[in-house]
């Protein structure tokens, strides 16, 4: 049988080779991705229990980037925002988005991303007492109960960090999870600047069994 020996050169171009093929396809994987996540259209996936049971872990949303250049948001909304990072603009936007391409390219979970419900928009009052929650003085009807079409609420909501009743100032909203006992929302964080919010939820798009509107399905 013939032996074959690879020389120094050649064991160099052979790993110079697959750098560069390993370097164009971080690229091209990146490329598709940036292009198929666009500025006005995005998927995102749950994570975690917070919104449960409108939403389960593991689900994949469709979401509107450009709605809140238009309108601000309204009491209902489910919403996407990093808790931590405000947008800076379109470079700002463009650097976030390698970001997070990147992060799912390693399988890295992000968690300053967060999904919740918008409960209260500036000027309205939030109270929250015995576990229900009030806005402007009426009592929210979030619970499930005979013929009610939408609801959506888990567990009892309780203050944790916040002092109440509360007003929602200029430019911010305020947000609850949907599973009340376990969500990190603005009982914790505090209000949530319309700068730091990436987009609108508006269907759900997997499983296949669960697809439609996040506001009508959410009892199972």
């Amino acid at each position: 049988m013939k032996s074959f020996k690879f020389t120094k050169a050649e064991n160099k171009k052979t790993l110079k080779k697959d750098a560069f093929e390993w370097v164009l396809t971080i690229f091209i994987a990146l490329t598709i991705s940036i292009l198929l996540k666009s500025t006005a259209f995005a998927m995102v996936q749950v994570k975690g229990s917070s919104m449960e049971n409108t939403l389960l872990n593991g689900q994949k949303l469709f979401e509107n980037r450009l709605i809140y250049n238009f309108e601000g948001p309204k009491r209902g909304d489910i919403i996407i925002f990093n808790k931590e990072e405000k947008s800076n603009g379109i470079l700002s936007n463009i650097t976030s988005e390698l970001k997070e391409t990147y992060n799912n390219i390693i399988g890295y979970q992000d968690d300053n991303i967060l999904i919740k419900r918008v409960i209260g928009i500036p000027g309205d009052r939030i109270d929250i007492k015995d576990g229900y929650v009030y806005v402007n003085g009426v009592k929210q009807d979030e619970y499930y109960a005979k013929g009610k079409t939408y609801p959506y609420v888990k567990g009892n909501g309780y203050p944790n960090a916040l002092t109440f009743p509360l007003v929602v100032p200029k430019g911010k909203v305020f947000v609850l999870g949907d599973n009340r006992e376990i969500s990190l929302d603005s009982r914790i964080i505090g209000f949530v600047d319309y700068k730091q919010i990436e987009g609108k939820v508006l269907y759900r798009i997997w499983p296949f069994d669960k697809i439609g509107s996040v506001y009508n399905n959410s009892r199972y």
